[in-house]
Formats: C-alpha cells, structure tokens, sequence
C-alpha cells in the first residue's frame, strides 16, 4: 500500500536562537529579573491591555530574567499571525517546549506541511462527521453528571471528564481510570510534558517520557486491526483514511496526530468548562438567561447598543466565560520565520528571525473597539466586574 508523501518541515531549518534586537520596540521596562511577570501573573489580560492603551499594537514585554518578546495586538494583529498567508511565523520553533512529545501533530507542523495536515484532518471535523461524537459525549457528560452528590471540584471535574472523553473519541478507547494502563500513562504525560527537562529517574519529565513511549508504541500496535476494523473513532478513521490517489497515511502520521489530538485540546476544554461553571457560579444573572433559553419562545435575537445579541444565550455562556478569565494559553506562541515589519504607531517596527511573539486574543474580545468600559459581557448584557 502507497503512502502519502512527507513533506520536509521548513521550519526545522530555521535558527533557534533569538535576534535579541527589540531595544527599538516600545514596551514596558520590567524588572532586571522578574521582568513583567509580576503583572502578567496570574491574569494577564488587564496588563496587557492597558499596556496596549499606552504603546500601541506591537510592544515587547519581559519574561523571565527579562527576556523580551513581542506582543502583537488587537484585531489587525491577530488576522496577521494566525491566518499568516505569507509564513511569517512558525508555530513550531514556538511550541519547541513541547516537541520531545507531540512533534508530528498538526499544530506543531509549519507552512506547507502544516497545511496538507490540516486539510487531510478537516474532513473528520465537520458535522456530520461530529455527530456520532456527540451521540458519545453527550452520553459520557450524562454519566457523570448523574453521579454528582454534593459539592465538586469544577476543575479536577473538567479534566477528568475532558480526558475521558477524549479517550473515547478521538481514541476508541473505554477507560477504567484507576486500573487502565493508556488513561495513567495519559495522565503521566500530561503531567509531565511540560515540566523541567530532567533526566533524574522519578522525575515528572522522566515519568512523562516512559509513558510516551509506551503509549506510542501501544497506538502503532493497534493501527493494523483499527485499519480492518469499523470503529467510528478518530484513530479508526485515520487508519482507514485513503486520498483521492488511493494513499493511506504511514503508521507514524496516524500515532502522531492521535496521539496530539488526545492532549491537545484537553488542557483547553477542561479550563474553558471549568471557567464557565465558575462564572455561572459568579453571575446568578446568567444561569437565569440560560435557563429561559430552554424555553422555544424566548430564542429570539436582540439588538442592545448596536451588539446583536443572540436569540440562545446558552452559547454566548461560554465566549463570554473565556473573554473573562485567561485562559491557559492566552495565545498561541509563534516565532517568527522571517524579517518582517509591523506597521504601527509611533513607526515601524522590525523584528527579527525566531523572535518569540504573542498575539492574544483578550487584545481583542476585551478591547475597548467591541467592549465598552466597565461592561462585563459583550453578548450577555451584564455589568461590572
């Protein structure tokens, strides 16, 4: 059986070391250590958004030992970055942390590798595609919530239940938890990934590290029977994929982007579930707004100080909880890939190969351009903070 051809990642040319030349780039001096730190922790988004107030769409702010990055803005900025139809920025060089574990999934590719990868994925993420997935989460949610008494940790909740979830879908997989091999080197792996490199036996990386291999070499002894199979899983789907040429992906594509999917959107979906219950919680406001909406009748769209409203604010709980909070990646780390300019007042601004860059989207869904002032929520109504 043919496979589909490798295409060489461009960015694995690129240089790793940082062009430091950001003296010219405005931005707020920081601590000669700490940097900004202490006002990007634990909630950057009202720093950065007042330090966009004062210096514009492109600052640099400082990390640890002041390590400057640059920060990119506003509306503008991040159709800029994260379309980036010229290959401006690599998601590669800036994910690098976490490359020993998930180098071949999608969002660690680049440029012409990263778009086949994303156009051979996007079929399994349609709707109809996600329908018999629905049918199996909505199920697994049921589950779990019938089994609350009491008070919960909405968090620990979350995690549990996105990683099962996961499991499920995207692996074909019925987890037992406590006694089930892949759900404890899952769980290792997601505590470890992105820990202090260390060799040490024992340590949470070297953990990490043992269980990768165990899980990769679970999933590559599993693709031939997913290949013979009917499982309407990710990983069933992927085995069986052929293209339009009659070329299947190579057993290591297929781990690759299993494998990634599983942790991907884990952190992601347990936080945003976790921060949506918590402003629920918060705001007894909105439970009553989603409670109505349960009600045919009451699904009707609105027009509040030129904000279209939706007629379900059951799905504005969610954008809104998001806006709200940071999330675990605020934004996506990017580097850039090539010298390029930014246009921005007071001037223009180049920076240089593999310079770290942010562009966070509270820039955007908490700017003043869609969010008034002391207004808490742009498509829910309320105020305050």
């Amino acid at each position: 059986m043919r496979h589909v051809p490798a295409i060489e990642v461009a960015s694995d040319r690129l240089p790793r070391a940082a062009d430091n030349e950001l003296a010219h780039i405005p931005g707020p001096r920081g601590h000669w250590y700490f940097g900004n730190l202490r006002q990007l922790l634990p909630d950057p988004i009202p720093f950065l958004i007042e330090t966009r107030a004062e210096y514009g769409d492109c600052f640099t702010v400082g990390l640890l030992r002041n390590r400057r990055i640059v920060v990119l803005a506003g509306p503008a900025a991040n159709r800029h970055v994260l379309l980036d139809a010229d290959g401006n920025f690599s998601s590669r060089l800036g994910w690098e942390v976490a490359l020993d574990f998930f180098s071949g999934f999608v969002l660690l590719r680049d440029f012409e590798d990263h778009a086949f990868h994303r156009g051979l994925l996007r079929p399994f993420f349609k709707p109809d595609a996600l329908r018999s997935d629905l049918v199996c989460m909505n199920r697994m949610i049921a589950t779990e919530v019938a089994g609350l008494a009491g008070s919960s940790d909405a968090y620990r909740l979350a995690k549990r239940l996105a990683l099962d979830i996961g499991l499920a879908v995207f692996g074909g997989f019925a987890s037992a938890r406590s006694d089930d091999t892949i759900y404890l080197d899952t769980v290792r792996v997601l505590d470890g990934a992105m820990a202090r490199r260390s060799k040490l036996p024992g340590s949470r990386y070297w953990r990490a590290v043992r269980a990768r291999d165990r899980l990769r070499d679970h999933l590559l002894a599993e693709v031939p029977r997913r290949r013979g199979g009917d499982g309407h899983d990710l990983f069933s789907r992927l085995s069986r994929y052929t293209d339009s040429k009659g070329r299947q992906l190579c057993d290591q594509d297929i781990v690759d982007h299993v494998f990634g999917m599983l942790f991907a959107a884990h952190e992601t979906t347990a936080s945003a579930m976790a921060l949506m219950m918590y402003s629920l919680a918060r705001h007894p406001e909105w439970q009553a707004q989603a409670r109505r909406d349960r009600r045919p009748e009451s699904r009707r769209a609105t027009h509040v100080g030129g904000i279209v409203r939706p007629a379900d604010h059951r799905s504005a709980v969610p954008r809104d909880a998001a806006a709200l909070r940071a999330s675990p990646v605020p934004a996506p780390p990017q580097r850039s890939a090539l010298r390029l300019v930014w246009p921005s007042h007071p001037g223009q601004h180049p920076h240089h190969f593999a310079t770290p860059a942010l562009s966070p989207r509270c820039c955007v869904v908490r700017g003043s351009e869609f969010l008034p002032p002391g207004t808490l929520s742009r498509w829910l109504g309320a105020s305050g903070c």
